[in-house]
């Protein structure tokens, strides 16, 4: 997922950090079927990228997310066929919990001397 949070954010947040979120329904079923249609434009290795909107960009780290973690047994062909749209959901709320996180991050804690006496 890292590699795919990191084209994110290279491809997309760093250029619109306060992007509004697109609209989880209709983002998590394009990539349901961005997935089942094989479609290039996100399964590419290496995709062209412009004109993508922010959906499109959303949908990319989708497809990407989903299709590692079948290719890492984390869900089988099975149950993408039976839950494809509440898999592609749940990547959804991964993204927004990382794009929250990245906004709204300050860089770690610092840590002051204290003195003791």
């Amino acid at each position: 997922m890292r590699g795919s949070w990191h084209e994110y954010c290279r491809d997309f947040l760093a250029r619109n950090p306060q992007a509004p979120e697109p609209d989880k329904a209709r983002v998590a079923q394009a990539a349901k079927d961005a997935i089942q249609s094989r479609v290039p434009k996100f399964l590419a290795y290496h995709p062209e990228k412009e004109g993508y909107s922010p959906e499109d960009h959303a949908v990319r780290f989708i497809v990407c997310v989903v299709a590692d973690n079948m290719l890492n047994k984390l869900w089988s062909e099975s149950d993408w066929k039976k839950r494809n749209v509440d898999i592609s959901k749940a990547v959804y709320e991964v993204l927004s919990f990382l794009r929250a996180h990245e906004l709204t991050a300050q860089g770690p804690p610092g840590y002051e001397a204290s003195v003791i006496r």
